[in-house]
């Protein structure tokens, strides 16, 4: 097997990975920062490089830490948490064959536990994630995890210890389509694995019909995967600004 030979970093991407130290700025900015200007460097390089040259983020910023990228949706009944439950969650890390995952099962729908125990194993998992990357999770998904970890009185995390991006604005401002939808968005750009919504399936899904959740599960891990692919294609046009989860 050839082996790759890799690209020296030049002075120049060096002293842009320097800010990380020296300013607000967090890996993902900067990444982009070196995308925009024709490096070819993927996000875990920049990570990895920003780690090699002992690169430490001093505590007066409160913004810029973070390092580790995850793409994240979850399912759910219906459209407000505090009459719905989540049905699964999924997040992919970056540049990464990892996805992280969990899904209700039919005996928590009917013994009253409901999605505890996958509110609590989702926020474990947020503990390993800087910044989030959702679609429409500003509207949705953020606030219906917030409402269901409350609902539970499960820790969410608090204010500024997690940040996010919404991937749904960037397309709706920078891409001129009939809709701004998910499916929209990756068909146009020929990426494939959007599976179909199939309201039947969601109602069973509902009662724990096994079947349907596994449905449902599936494309859940779907959306995270084409949403990465999605981020990817478009990041080049967009800005590098994330807010607090």
């Amino acid at each position: 097997m050839k082996k790759i030979k890799k690209t020296p970093w030049s002075e120049k991407e060096v002293a842009i990975l320097q800010q990380y130290e020296s300013s607000a700025r967090g890996a993902y900015q900067l990444y982009h920062l070196l995308l925009l200007k024709g490096y070819s460097r993927t996000y875990k390089a920049v990570t990895r490089k920003i780690e090699s040259l002992g690169l430490r983020k001093p505590g007066r910023y409160a913004t810029g830490h973070e390092k580790t990228i995850g793409y994240l949706d979850i399912e759910t009944t219906g459209l407000k948490a505090n009459v719905d439950i989540m049905l699964s969650w999924a997040i992919k890390t970056r540049d990464k064959d990892e996805i992280v995952s969990d899904v209700i099962r039919k005996s928590e729908v009917f013994n009253g536990k409901y999605d505890y125990r996958i509110m609590k194993s989702l926020i474990k998992a947020l503990k390993n994630y800087d910044l989030i990357m959702t679609y429409y999770g500003t509207g949705f998904d953020v606030p219906f995890m917030r409402t269901r970890a409350l609902d539970h009185d499960l820790p969410f995390p608090q204010f500024r210890s997690l940040s996010h991006k919404d991937i749904y604005y960037l397309v709706r401002n920078k891409l001129q389509l009939t809709r701004s939808s998910l499916k929209t968005a990756t068909q146009f750009l020929g990426i494939d694995g959007k599976t179909n919504l199939d309201p039947r399936v969601w109602r069973d899904a509902r009662y724990g019909n096994k079947d349907a959740l596994k449905y449902v599960f599936d494309h859940n891990v779907a959306d995270v995967e084409i949403l990465e692919d999605l981020h990817k294609k478009i990041e080049k046009y967009t800005n590098a600004n994330v807010v607090p989860a």
